[in-house]
């Protein structure tokens, strides 16, 4: 998302239970999500360790605005950059 970072200085990072109520779905199923790497998260702490999940409502309202879709990698980025191109 271009500006991210920009915006994030701005603001504040929120909890599961903000994006349920944000989305409309329950703690567990976001928790599901993050899991699957379907959503845009942060987590503090170490990789693969425990550690504090946190969102930032831009990045999830844009989520669901764009079809609830999330590319959690470059790899990820350039295959879908390459099959929008195709369409072209």
């Amino acid at each position: 998302m271009p500006g991210a970072d920009a915006v994030r200085l701005n603001e504040r990072p929120v909890n599961v239970a903000r994006v349920a109520e944000i989305t409309g779905y329950s703690k567990g199923y976001v928790y599901n999500l993050v899991m699957q790497g379907k959503i845009p998260y942060h987590k503090n702490g170490s990789r693969g360790g425990k550690g504090a999940v946190r969102f930032y409502e831009s990045e999830v309202n844009a989520w669901m605005r764009d079809g609830w879709t999330f590319v959690d990698s470059q790899g990820g980025l350039h295959e879908a950059a390459d099959k929008i191109l195709e369409g072209m």
